[in-house]
């Protein structure tokens, strides 16, 4: 855990670090290592976020305890923000995923506005907005290891994933509106169609709606909510001899070791058992992520070349916060994308459209554009929804949007003139 880690954390050019610690084994370890090679990676500004999520009486305030005692002992900026609880188990769906959720959003919260977020009863530290993440450099780093990816990728494979599913847990994400964190804006959201205010309706507006690409090229550029993950590289063995190595304290959250979640099941009885069975399971399954990150990457740069030239010029602006205007828009040329299929009838390209879209940070289920009969087989519905996203075809465009709400996509594509499809 020293000369190659610390050369692909320089590799990245990050700054400023918001470093996500619970307590446990591996975040403890992160905080340690990035505080005490602070000046070796050229880091100029660190602070240690800790969420309290609400769900365990006693333990959980020892562990917030804890990580503050850890960052005054460090003389490093702490930020603490607490979750309903009961909010957490009452809401729909899986309650592993809605903490995970809540705890992204939580961080993201902290790093835009690190002056609101220690609690009433905590000393308050004030730090400008700008100083975290409206930076270029600014990144949240969080502790997931060679474990968690071996574990994400036994739990896809077991479900079935795609392409894309395949690559496991990446070493940078931008958070984004598309999936996984619940009410948090996009990095680069756009300006949308023009809304009429007595109708809460679009009626009858052609023009193109800007669009929106995150070229992996111009990432860094971005002021964006990036998760940065270090240490995937990193076994649980490592941490383990780190921490011994250097007399650190962790906390260990008895949740973890409780069954009845998925991944704790994964985690101390599947992949255990299947490690005893064929050694090296667990090196393999991180490896497959590496392949098809690998091959992703040059698939994303073939759809790029296939699709990218089909986008209409526009330009960036700022989200859409009233009734039923997207949060992000990306606006395709129908005749140019007409082209595109005709030089390709004899292909199937539905998948990697689906991909390229989900790259823009617009996703829709697998199948969603495929057509028998249609050219390369991408079948662009006349007026669709799916969750949050819709897909419109408006004078010579298909406009394809994420709103805030499956009811104001529903809306748009409602309220749309009728024209005629592709």
């Amino acid at each position: 855990m020293s000369l190659d880690l610390a050369q692909n954390i320089r590799r990245h050019g990050f700054k400023r670090l918001l470093l996500a610690v619970s307590g446990g084994l591996d975040s403890i370890c992160l905080a340690h290592y990035f505080i005490k090679n602070r000046d070796a990676l050229g880091i100029e500004w660190l602070g240690i976020a800790h969420v309290h999520h609400g769900l365990r009486e006693g333990t959980a305030d020892r562990d917030a305890a804890f990580v503050e005692a850890f960052a005054r002992k460090q003389n490093v900026p702490f930020f603490l923000k607490k979750l309903d609880g009961e909010a957490l188990k009452n809401a729909e769906g899986s309650l592993e995923e809605n903490a995970r959720d809540a705890r992204y959003k939580a961080l993201v919260d902290i790093a835009l506005d690190p002056s609101a977020s220690p609690q009433d009863d905590a000393p308050r530290i004030s730090y400008p907005t700008s100083s975290i993440i409206n930076h270029p450099s600014s990144i949240i780093v969080t502790a997931h290891h060679a474990g968690d990816q071996a574990e994400t990728m036994y739990m896809r494979l077991r479900r079935g994933t795609t392409l894309a599913g395949l690559r496991g847990i990446q070493e940078i994400r931008i958070l984004g509106n598309s999936q996984g964190v619940a009410g948090v804006a996009p990095e680069a959201p756009l300006e949308g169609v023009m809304e009429d205010r007595a109708t809460g309706c679009n009626q009858g507006d052609t023009s193109p709606t800007p669009h929106i690409i995150n070229h992996p090229s111009s990432i860094i550029n971005h002021q964006s909510k990036f998760i940065y993950r270090p240490f995937l590289s990193v076994s649980r063995e490592e941490l383990l001899a780190y921490a011994q190595e250097h007399g650190l304290e962790w906390c260990e959250d008895e949740s973890n070791a409780d069954v009845k979640f998925a991944r704790n099941k994964v985690r101390h009885e599947t992949l255990p058992r299947l490690e005893q069975e064929c050694p090296g399971a667990t090196e393999q399954l991180c490896r497959i992520a590496e392949i098809a990150d690998r091959a992703y990457a040059k698939v994303i740069a073939k759809c790029e070349e296939v699709f990218g030239n089909a986008i209409l010029d526009g330009e960036s602006g700022s989200a859409m916060t009233h009734q039923n205007m997207p949060t992000m828009a990306l606006t395709l040329d129908k005749k140019k994308l007409n082209k595109v299929l005709r030089e390709h009838a004899g292909a199937d390209l539905s998948e990697l459209f689906r991909l390229w879209l989900s790259e823009q940070g617009l996703r829709f289920p697998i199948g969603f554009f495929y057509g028998e009969s249609e050219p390369a087989h991408i079948k662009i519905p006349h007026r669709a929804a799916y969750r949050r996203r819709s897909i419109a075809k408006i004078g010579h465009t298909v406009q394809i949007c994420e709103f805030f709400t499956p009811e104001e996509a529903q809306k748009f594509v409602s309220c749309r003139e009728k024209d005629k499809g592709l």
